[in-house]
């Protein structure tokens, strides 16, 4: 009976390849760089979530920092908002939460108007402390998670976008 698993498996697996499927996070290269993704250029995102935001979508569009000519620009729009979710007794915040949301467009450079608009929600939330450095430093670093978050989600999307509108390959 192993015989007929294994081949029930490898079955599923030809006809999975026949149909085109390929995993979304696989890396296909070995140097990670894909000239379409690199091709987006992400103009500046104000305030200092902004820049880290910045940062980290052109690390993660262009990761070996080839030039490439530049096909779409990326604009993005931050709201962050902090809310306390949880109080003491005494009317002091225990727990809070930060909220950022990212309205983002990319924009084809040639034709000068959009083909992808989308927008995304991070939550992350931390302990209010009775120190106030730990509290700050919980702060950051919930900062930083919804950040990161924005940041996979809105290059998760432009990879499936540029892997639906590829560039045709130069002629040699």
């Amino acid at each position: 009976m192993w015989w007929f698993s294994r081949g029930l498996l490898l079955g599923a697996a030809l006809l999975l390849a026949g149909c085109g499927f390929h995993p979304l996070y696989a890396h296909h290269r070995e140097t990670g760089f894909d000239a379409d993704l690199a091709s987006i250029k992400v103009n500046t995102i104000p305030d200092r979530q902004g820049q880290r935001l910045a940062i980290s979508l052109r690390d993660g569009l262009n990761p070996t920092g080839a030039r490439v000519e530049t096909r779409y620009t990326l604009d993005v729009e931050l709201a962050a908002q902090r809310e306390d979710i949880g109080v003491r007794p005494d009317g002091t915040a225990s727990r809070s939460q930060v909220a950022l949301t990212a309205k983002f467009t990319l924009k084809d450079v040639k034709a000068n108007a959009p083909v992808l608009q989308g927008t995304t929600h991070s939550i992350s939330s931390f302990d209010v402390l009775t120190d106030n450095y730990a509290t700050v430093v919980a702060l950051h670093t919930a900062e930083d998670r919804t950040v990161q978050d924005v940041g996979d989600d809105i290059l998760m999307r432009l990879e499936l976008y540029v892997s639906k509108h590829r560039s045709a390959p130069a002629a040699s």
